[in-house]
């Protein structure tokens, strides 16, 4: 069997189990290698998270049609599909620390939604930036910014990307833990306030026993705010 077909192979059975059992990327392809080739496989062959996510859009997709209503799948991936894959893992994911006992990263998040949208209602790309700034929890939780980053390639904008990449200074800027020279390269940038104000959401969004959206409402009121524009 060619690399190129190993490698589709991989791809829709990684993307079925995290549509079915909301996995992690990294977990999806374990158990994927596993299925297809007995756990050994070359580098090679193993698919990247595009190659899993644009699998994904396919099934939500399908799963959306019914019998009498059987239309050409898109050939673009839904960025709104690809948030609510990145996202669901999340919920299997403990928050840690005596603030965050008891907490999921996905119910986090989604308050970090909720007080972003009190602050800036209308602005997507903070809304964005807020709701996603932890899906790479689910993806390298040793250097989650840049695994979620490299998730969300070709997905969120420039600034939504920079808020997402920085949004650890901005929490140490606050804390005051931040050294004088990234203090200054931070505050250099056109975005340094919209950091602070997310990195306050995320703050005060480590509070337990407050009601949030769900993951539905929260990518509906981004697809709105998408559809405005």
């Amino acid at each position: 069997m060619s690399y190129a077909k190993l490698r589709q192979q991989l791809a829709e059975q990684a993307a079925r189990l995290m549509f079915e059992n909301q996995i992690s990327f990294q977990k999806a392809t374990q158990q994927a290698v596993q299925r297809v080739g007995g756990g050994f496989i070359s580098r090679k062959a193993l698919p990247t998270q595009r190659e899993i996510r644009a699998e994904i859009a396919k099934l939500a997709w399908f799963s959306e049609q019914t019998d009498d209503r059987l239309l050409e799948p898109p050939e673009e991936e839904d960025r709104f599909v690809v948030y609510g894959a990145l996202l669901a893992p999340l919920e299997q994911i403990q928050r840690y620390g005596r603030a965050n006992r008891g907490e999921d990263v996905l119910s986090h998040s989604l308050r970090v939604f909720d007080l972003a949208k009190d602050e800036l209602p209308y602005d997507e790309e903070f809304l964005t930036a807020a709701l996603l700034h932890e899906v790479g929890r689910a993806i390298d939780p040793q250097d989650a910014a840049r695994a979620g980053l490299e998730a969300l390639d070709g997905f969120v904008t420039e600034r939504t990307a920079w808020l997402i990449e920085h949004l650890d200074g901005g929490r140490a800027f606050l804390d005051g833990s931040l050294g004088q020279r990234s203090r200054r390269r931070l505050a250099e940038s056109e975005w340094f306030e919209d950091l602070l104000q997310l990195a306050e959401c995320d703050r005060r969004g480590c509070s337990l026993g407050v009601r949030t959206s769900d993951v539905e409402l929260a990518l509906g009121y981004l697809q709105e705010l998408d559809d405005a524009d």
